[in-house]
């Protein structure tokens, strides 16, 4: 539909106001019935052009998700994700793209890269090697590099401090990046060599280390969320304070301990109660089978927004077993996940009849 001049526009505007039918003004001037529909209708205003279509708009809900569960998510990582969706955008493009829609990207606030953007690649490192602290520790699957410092410093009566001080300057560097899942190309080629340092000193294997720290490329390529671990499985690991750590992206539930994986700040709180929930969790896992961990969320973000989504009776029976089986200062400190979980088992099959088979690309 091409946009007419004013002059034209304003004529057959004036036409259609004296009576002239819609067919007589598009023989006159040439022009398709749709067209002069489209300004008689006032869909279209003389001298202004068509509104284009906003074809990022569909996943403006995935980006404002994806960036809430991981506040350190880069712009380069996100364009990976979306890319998986089938949106092609040049990073430019989706800078202007989460700038219209007010979507902040890597919103946290304990980043400073830009302060590191001077720092020289590191030499090789020199000196002996450490030896073990008298208390080991073991990492948690997904734990921040900070937490697990801060851990083995506390065992060993120390501070983090002194434990970097005994560690080659690549920690120091890691820890004034903040992003534990960002590795600058001037920490790569040390990264090897840190995790064997961290090993010794932690009483652990530079295997474990590098597989359970996303500091270490661990989680590298795949999408996480930054919660806290399940207060329980810490706790079976005489693990006393919360520990954060980076989670598969579509994981919302603890399956082993039925703890439902709220975001950082907001209580964890049992489900146990409610074996439907936990059915849809694995239901949801089972999903990729099909499809990418970007496309399940993608789908489940749309399943939650859909009207209707939720079963009221099932809800209020879900709401009630919630409610009444964990403490109230719980229930009261972060009722929208508890709406959330209620919804849980209905969102998830609305996510399944939204992914067609073979929907993996």
């Amino acid at each position: 539909m091409n946009m007419l001049p004013r002059d034209r526009a304003e004529q057959i505007l004036a036409d259609h106001a004296a009576g002239k039918p819609v067919g007589a003004i598009a023989r006159a001037y040439g022009h398709s019935p749709a067209t002069i529909r489209a300004y008689v209708n006032g869909l279209r205003t003389p001298g202004e052009a068509a509104p284009r279509a906003d074809d990022f708009a569909p996943f403006a809900a995935y980006c404002r998700q994806r960036l809430a569960d991981d506040p350190h998510l880069r712009t380069p990582a996100l364009l990976t994700e979306l890319s998986s969706l089938g949106i092609g955008n040049a990073r430019s493009t989706l800078y202007h793209a989460l700038e219209r829609h007010g979507i902040q990207a890597h919103p946290c606030p304990d980043c400073h890269p830009a302060s590191m953007s001077g720092y020289a690649p590191l030499a090789a490192p020199r000196g002996p090697w450490p030896a073990p602290l008298p208390v080991p520790a073991a990492p948690v699957a997904g734990e921040a590099l900070a937490s697990f410092l801060g851990r083995l410093a506390a065992a060993n009566r120390t501070t983090p401090e002194a434990v970097l001080g005994i560690l080659p300057p690549w920690f120091r560097v890691k820890a004034r990046w903040h992003n534990d899942r960002w590795l600058p190309s001037s920490l790569m080629p040390w990264a090897d060599d840190a995790a064997a340092r961290l090993a010794v000193i932690s009483g652990s294997t530079a295997a474990a280390i590098k597989n359970a720290l996303p500091a270490f490329g661990g989680t590298r390529g795949q999408p996480v969320r930054a919660v806290t671990a399940c207060r329980l499985c810490t706790a079976a690991r005489r693990i006393s304070q919360p520990v954060p750590v980076h989670l598969p992206a579509h994981h919302q539930v603890c399956l082993t301990h039925g703890t439902w994986l709220a975001g950082p700040g907001t209580p964890q709180f049992s489900i146990r109660g409610c074996p439907d929930i936990l059915a849809a969790e694995r239901q949801a896992r089972g999903l990729l089978r099909r499809c990418t961990i970007e496309q399940l969320i993608h789908a489940r973000i749309q399943a939650a927004a859909q009207p209707g989504s939720t079963a009221q009776v099932s809800w209020k029976q879900r709401m009630h077993a919630l409610i009444s089986s964990n403490p109230r200062a719980v229930i009261e400190s972060c009722p929208q996940e508890l709406f959330t979980a209620a919804g849980y088992p209905e969102t998830v099959t609305t996510t399944a009849r939204m992914i067609p088979s073979g929907a993996r690309t």
